[in-house]
């Protein structure tokens, strides 16, 4: 609602305005009256009037008088205003204009009609004008987040300021002297991300929107600017009234507010880390560094939280070199020897022990591989050999943002390795192709019963291992293969003249009904159908095709 101020000197007039006009109709609200200028301007400031209707002679201060006062301060420049006359005043009238009223009113001319549209048209310019203020305002308010964001930036990447705008952020920057300034890392999880390197830009405006919003409910002042690596960098501004203990209080419940409505609302991981306070920007760069630090630590302590100074352990295990004994672990994978697992999972236990940050944690993982991977080499075999789809593994290890995963991954890994090079395994698969040697096996046994185990010894490997190559190289299950080739055999001896419990034994089924159920689940249908479908196909062939 706009707020309207009647001024007039003469009670019936201040009536009549009150009473004729249905200002509600209009948007409006009578907010105070006043009797004459004087006590109007001091009305105007105490209740933020919008719209003020005068009249232009009055003692003590004019209407006139009231409206150059007006429009000599900022406020006053804002307010709409509307004169009142007599027939005799219009030389007064016209010099109001000139300091900006919308409109006048004869007060011997005030029929409700005359008045309204008066009244309406104000109404209408003011709303105009509110609105191109407010708009202005906040084109302002985002070109001076725009510049907050631009110096705030420039001194974490000890850039220059902006071309054009540098006196206003250094401006910016100073006034902040002597503030408490807290300065925060917001990491996103990227498994968010819409491919193996990026994570699309819609999320990170989500992620800077949605902890605004929080910020603002706690009126909390903040700039906040995107990073490269899925990192948003954030500043509060508190006080330098509010005490450590109040802002660190403060901070804990909107921080784990902003982690929880991201999670919630815009289905995003993000953790959080907060660097001790600074007074100056100055100190940003090396706060900000600690704060990454800090959230950094979510590798060895899990996603989704907010981690203070107090909440990083410190490291409890060191090493010079490497973590694990490399050379000895190498031996044993060489030789088939399954003594290389405690040794990796002792390097695994140093590696989180010593709370070692990415990218410096990745290294004793990358060093590992890449002797690997000369191992590989040297046995003939690449990473592609291996199976993990993966020509460099080491780029992976990068991928990972809590160790404990990247240990899964590495652990299969190497273990993926052990099973390659084992030199057993080798030695099979350099002999004839150890399918072709089961095939030929299964079909000189058809009639005797057949085993998955019984096929592992004459190749002299494990059950699971060929029960992995017999199906990736057939296409079919160990069982399956068995269950068609006997069938096949059976279908080929239906025109013999044999019985059908006699073929059944023929192919390794001595139950006849588990061979009918077995047969229909291979063809689609029974033993005797089958064989009446065959002998009706048959009778209605030519008799030399019969006797071929």
């Amino acid at each position: 609602m706009l707020r309207v101020l009647i001024v007039d000197d003469e009670p019936i007039y201040r009536l009549a305005l009150r009473e004729m006009v249905p200002w509600e109709q209009y948007g409006c609200e009578i907010a105070a009256e006043s009797s004459n200028g004087k006590d109007a301007l001091r009305v105007v400031k105490q209740y933020r009037i919008d719209l003020v209707l005068i009249d232009i002679h009055m003692p003590i201060m004019s209407g006139l008088e009231f409206v150059r006062q007006l429009r000599s301060t900022e406020e006053g420049s804002l307010v709409g205003v509307v004169v009142l006359s007599a027939y005799s005043n219009y030389e007064y009238v016209r010099e109001a204009f000139l300091y900006g009223v919308y409109d006048y009113i004869i007060k011997e001319d005030m029929e409700p009609e005359h008045v309204g549209g008066v009244i309406s048209k104000a109404v209408d310019r003011l709303n105009e004008q509110i609105g191109q203020r407010e708009q202005r305002e906040k084109e302002s308010l985002v070109r001076l987040d725009r510049v907050k964001e631009g110096a705030y930036r420039s001194v974490l990447l000890n850039a220059d300021l902006a071309e054009g705008t540098e006196q206003e952020e250094g401006q910016w920057l100073e006034s902040l002297t002597g503030q408490r300034h807290i300065l925060c890392s917001l990491l996103l999880d990227r498994s968010y991300a819409s491919s193996a390197d990026k994570i699309d830009s819609e999320q990170m405006k989500f992620l800077v929107h949605a902890f605004k919003q929080v910020l603002e409910g706690y009126k909390t002042q903040a700039v906040l600017t995107v990073l490269p690596h899925w990192e948003v960098a954030a500043v509060l501004i508190f006080p330098h009234s509010m005490s450590e203990y109040q802002i660190r209080a403060l901070l804990a419940e909107v921080l784990q507010k902003a982690v929880s409505h991201l999670r919630e609302y815009v289905n995003l991981s993000v953790t959080i880390g907060v660097a001790p306070s600074c007074e100056h920007y100055a100190a940003w760069t090396g706060r900000h560094s600690i704060a990454q630090k800090h959230a950094r630590m979510r590798f060895h302590d899990g996603l989704g939280r907010v981690f203070f100074e107090e909440d990083v352990a410190t490291g409890k295990t060191e090493w010079k070199d490497q973590p694990w004994k490399l050379q000895e672990i190498l031996k044993l994978l060489e030789s088939g020897n399954n003594g290389w697992a405690p040794l990796v999972e002792d390097g695994l236990n140093r590696i989180a022990d010593s709370r070692r940050l990415p990218p410096e944690v990745f290294q004793p993982y990358k060093a590992f591989l890449w002797e690997l991977g000369s191992l590989l080499y040297a046995k003939g075999l690449s990473w592609d050999d291996i199976g993990e789809g993966l020509s460099v593994p080491s780029e992976k290890t990068e991928m990972f943002e809590q160790i404990s995963h990247l240990n899964v991954w590495f652990r299969s890994l190497v273990q993926s390795v052990f099973e390659g090079i084992d030199p057993k395994r080798r030695i099979a698969q350099q002999s004839p192709p150890l399918v072709d040697i089961v095939k030929r096996w299964i079909e000189r046994h058809l009639q005797e019963p057949i085993s998955l185990a019984m096929a592992s010894e004459v190749v002299d490997v494990s059950e699971s291992y060929l029960s992995k190559v017999f199906a990736r190289e057939t296409g079919e299950t160990f069982v399956e293969y068995i269950m068609r080739k006997r069938i096949e055999s059976a279908i080929q001896m239906m025109g013999s003249g044999m019985k059908l419990y006699e073929i059944a034994e023929k192919v390794g089924y001595p139950n006849q009904g588990h061979f009918s159920k077995v047969f229909k689940k291979v063809t689609g249908k029974t033993p005797h159908e089958y064989r009446e479908e065959l002998q009706a196909k048959r009778s209605h062939e030519p008799p030399s095709a019969r006797k071929e």
